[in-house]
């Protein structure tokens, strides 16, 4: 798990050292499309108002044991379109879908609606995108449904075989909140640290 932050953390400082080496690729009113599958490792989920007899505050890690999620690694998938309003930004929509199951077998699917912008600071045929997103999450789990907010902040690195088509991978965190006005003990946020790959294509 060390690892997984280790590398999210370079690949965010990355580009702080890599700016001003490339050239502009992207003009505004370019365009891309990203399809994206992976795994995400349950980091943490914090109860706020939960009573010590019904476990910790905080868990983290998947697992079962004191202190940890009592969740398993699951999995993710998205799709996402974004055109560029400058050479280094784009905007758009991502659709994802995201689920893991508990420690009875249960499964939890997220299904986020983001509004997403990237700033691409190395372009080219080698490239080191940063996203952040924010939106509507609907939330399932037990025969249960919500919906509530959700972000994301991701950084990766792609290579364009081609000048339309790329391959990259991506390490990010999601940070999913569950807010109730009436049941404060049920107020709940977990986060999730999802390692993806992604295929894209621009013009």
């Amino acid at each position: 798990m060390k690892k997984t932050l280790k590398l999210l953390a370079a690949l965010l400082l990355l580009p702080l050292l890599s700016i001003g080496a490339a050239g502009t690729y992207y003009d505004a009113g370019s365009q891309i499309f990203n399809i994206t599958a992976g795994a995400t490792v349950p980091f943490f989920y914090n109860y706020p108002d939960r009573d010590s007899e019904s476990g910790p505050e905080w868990t983290f890690w998947p697992g079962n044991g004191p202190g940890q999620t009592h969740r398993s690694v699951g999995g993710v998938g998205a799709i996402s379109y974004q055109i560029f309003v400058n050479p280094y930004l784009a905007i758009g929509g991502e659709l994802g879908f995201q689920f893991d199951f508990s420690r009875a077998g249960l499964v939890e699917t997220n299904v986020p609606i983001f509004f997403k912008a990237t700033t691409v600071p190395v372009q080219g045929r080698f490239e080191v995108p940063i996203s952040i997103g924010a939106g509507l999450l609907y939330a399932s789990y037990d025969g249960a449904s919500k919906i509530t907010f959700g972000c994301e902040v991701e950084a990766g690195i792609r290579y364009f075989i081609t000048d339309e088509w790329g391959v990259g991978i991506n390490v990010g965190l999601y940070i999913f909140p569950e807010l109730y006005t009436s049941e404060s003990t049920k107020m709940s946020t977990m986060a999730y640290i999802p390692t993806t790959v992604t295929v894209s294509y621009r013009h």
